[in-house]
């Protein structure tokens, strides 16, 4: 059986299997959902700004506090907007869950995207390297490919561990140590 299909399976049945996953009590018939790792509000970027204050106030309501850094600029829009259909379908159901107003809307998205991670741009002539598949498996399951030059090398070795310590507490598949290297070698080797 070719491997990549059996990869893409595994990964469907996960995401359907943990979708329905959720823990603590959150009203009569809601549960509040707990994402296995979080921030506080002070260990935000710019705590003190008013998209941190908004951040905290809103979506802690719901789940821990995700770092801004979890998804790229580019996917926090919509990703918002999801979380904002989700919200409103809670606010319906629970009438302590507080949406917010349009402008505060627009403070968060803009927040999340001035603190978003930079994505490997579509037409960069990395997407055609073999190892591009191992970073797709491993990395595009949460968020977009990120853009390899927003870190120095050096630093790629621990993000990648941090990264698989969350799909670890995601329940999902971690990498092995060939995986591990040619993940790092793709994010960390000398850009011409």
């Amino acid at each position: 059986m070719n491997l990549g299909f059996l990869r893409l399976i595994t990964v469907l049945g996960m995401l359907f299997y943990f979708s329905g996953s959720t823990a603590g009590e959150w009203g009569k018939d809601i549960k509040r959902i707990v994402i296995p790792f979080g921030l506080t509000a002070n260990q935000l970027p710019d705590p003190q700004s008013k998209g941190a204050a908004l951040l905290a106030s809103y979506c802690g309501q719901c789940h821990n506090l995700p770092s801004p850094k979890m998804h790229s600029t580019g996917d926090w829009p919509m990703r918002f907007e999801k979380m904002m259909d989700h919200a409103m379908l809670m606010a319906r159901a629970s009438p302590g869950v507080k949406i917010p107003a349009d402008k505060e809307k627009k403070e968060l998205v803009s927040y999340l995207e001035k603190n978003g991670f930079r994505e490997l741009p579509a037409n960069s002539p990395l997407r055609g390297e073999p190892q591009i598949f191992n970073v797709l498996w491993h990395c595009s399951v949460c968020h977009a490919v990120p853009d390899p030059d927003q870190f120095p090398a050096k630093e790629w070795g621990n993000i990648v561990d941090r990264m698989n310590i969350y799909r670890k507490k995601q329940g999902r598949e971690e990498m092995s140590n060939a995986d591990r290297k040619e993940v790092i070698n793709f994010l960390a080797k000398k850009r011409q």
